[in-house]
């Protein structure tokens, strides 16, 4: 879509939040496949977690996101 020219914001903003949602569960599965391991510093999963957690919350970036695609898809702007 990009080489055509055809990529909109709403394109970026589900790309975006569909992949750091994707990431967190990742992590969070392989969190929970190392059970108590999972939580030490001897693997970086909790690092990584945490990064991504920030990454989703980060001034509200995956709300603002959910907002500019509910907004193409509905046509009312909603901030």
């Amino acid at each position: 879509m990009k080489d055509a020219g055809k990529v909109q914001h709403q394109h970026i903003s589900m790309a975006k939040r569909n992949n750091v949602w994707m990431a967190l569960e990742c992590a969070r599965l392989s969190r929970d496949i190392l059970g108590a391991n999972g939580i030490a510093d001897d693997y970086p999963i909790m690092r990584h977690l945490m990064n991504l957690e920030s990454v989703k919350t980060y001034e509200g970036t995956h709300d603002i996101h959910t907002l500019i695609i509910g907004a193409s898809v509905t046509g009312i702007d909603a901030f």
